[in-house]
């Protein structure tokens, strides 16, 4: 008789990618992830994006098992890669910068951030610290 090898056990990020690759998590797996993390990071996708509108107006009707299986069938050869937002070093500086620069508030100043080229919000980056 041969012995059944044990599958090493997957990450929650893992079987939450698995929407857009080939492998099939078991209904444990689907309910270890996260919904809210889900949504976001199907949001970063433009093909993905009203499949979370969807999953996040209705999370408390639709079980997780069944947001995962939606999101498998409608992505399934469509996407082949969505990235997670990394958090940027330094980004409250430069917030805090562009504040006192253009003397808007703290969330004013986030949007300001938001649509700046990488040129630009390196400008702000040492603003106010005498470089």
């Amino acid at each position: 008789m041969l012995k059944r090898e044990k599958m090493p056990k997957k990450s929650t990020y893992q079987i939450m990618t698995s929407i857009l690759n080939n492998y099939n998590p078991t209904n444990d797996e689907k309910l270890s992830i996260n919904s809210f993390f889900m949504v976001r990071w199907l949001s970063n996708n433009n093909k993905a994006i009203h499949i979370g509108n969807v999953f996040n107006r209705f999370y408390k009707e639709m079980p997780l098992s069944v947001q995962y299986n939606v999101a498998k069938q409608l992505l399934k050869g469509k996407i082949k890669f969505i990235q997670f937002p990394k958090k940027e070093k330094n980004i409250d500086v430069i917030i805090i910068n562009i504040s006192k620069f253009y003397k808007i508030n703290l969330e004013k100043a986030h949007d300001y951030y938001d649509l700046m080229p990488d040129s630009e919000r390196q400008k702000f980056k040492n603003l106010y610290n005498g470089a």
